[in-house]
């Protein structure tokens, strides 16, 4: 028999950040607007500048990119991608790990695993020309890049880590405020690209006074699969299991008006309605 989870021999997880949100234009030094850890609360410009500093010393650490609508409603989204190297640059960077090569030792107080996500409105990516550091802080950089990425989208862009690695963003559609099937699975369960862009525009679970993070839910279907609903973004939310089974409970009903806004009615007749999340920008 195994030792039970609280058992001194028992592995404990490795510690590791949760969702992290900063506002790009903090991260790059051209704004001072906080940011926000799940769990955590609103972070400082400083802290979270300090944290995503941190986080990008470990391999584990994931980063993408947001852009929202003026209201902080994710419209885009993607997540970061190694640069592909040349073999000669790859043996270049085994033997020069200090020069941004790769992942490398880590330092002191680093490897702190987390969920970095930087969000900018779409108005401010379209401006964006320059990208410099905080005076005293490790240079970062956001460029555009030649690659036109997703059709339908924001373009791909280069994100530059202060030890000098290179990782590209191809930010895509997010299915909010309209829905053209992009991704759609034809199937029950949703395709990967599917999960995580309804995950990261609701946010976290959409009834109303649930709030367990979007990447521990379900992914539900309003109008249910069985009856012909669709698997795809108009037709999709993010529900904890508890939710989902009172979604499926005698007289209730879940419909979206649009991608995103989840309507509730009780079997008393009442009825609420769930916005898409609303990032710091």
């Amino acid at each position: 028999m195994s030792p039970p989870a609280s058992s001194p021999s028992s592995p404990l997880p490795p510690p590791r950040l949760s969702d992290l949100v900063i506002p790009l234009g903090t991260l790059l030094g051209l704004a001072d607007r906080p940011g926000e850890g799940h769990g955590l609360g609103p972070l400082d410009p400083d802290l979270g500048r300090a944290l995503a500093a941190t986080a990008v010393n470990s391999p584990h650490t994931t980063l993408c990119v947001t852009v929202t609508d003026p209201a902080g409603i994710a419209i885009g989204h993607g997540c970061a991608r190694a640069e592909r190297r040349s073999r000669a640059e790859a043996g270049l960077a085994a033997a020069n790990p200090k020069k941004g090569g790769g992942p490398g030792p880590p330092g002191p107080l680093a490897a702190l695993p987390a969920r970095v996500n930087l969000t900018i409105t779409a108005t401010r990516l379209a401006e964006l020309t320059r990208s410099a550091a905080p005076p005293g802080q490790p240079p970062w950089s956001f460029n555009r890049s030649d690659d036109p990425g997703p059709p339908g989208g924001f373009g791909a862009w280069m994100l530059t880590l202060p030890d000098g690695r290179r990782l590209t963003v191809k930010l895509d559609q997010v299915p909010t405020m309209e829905c053209d099937h992009r991704h759609e699975s034809h199937a029950y369960q949703p395709n990967d690209t599917l999960r995580h862009l309804v995950q990261v525009r609701d946010g976290e679970c959409t009834f109303p006074s649930c709030s367990r993070h979007a990447k521990e839910t379900d992914f539900e279907h309003a109008m249910p699969y069985h009856k012909g609903g669709r698997t795809c973004g108009c037709n999709a939310g993010a529900r904890s299991r508890q939710c989902h089974q009172i979604k499926q409970s005698p007289d209730w009903n879940v419909t979206q008006p649009k991608p995103g806004w989840h309507q509730w009615e009780t079997p008393a007749g009442r009825v609420y309605t769930q916005a898409p999340k609303r990032y710091p920008v």
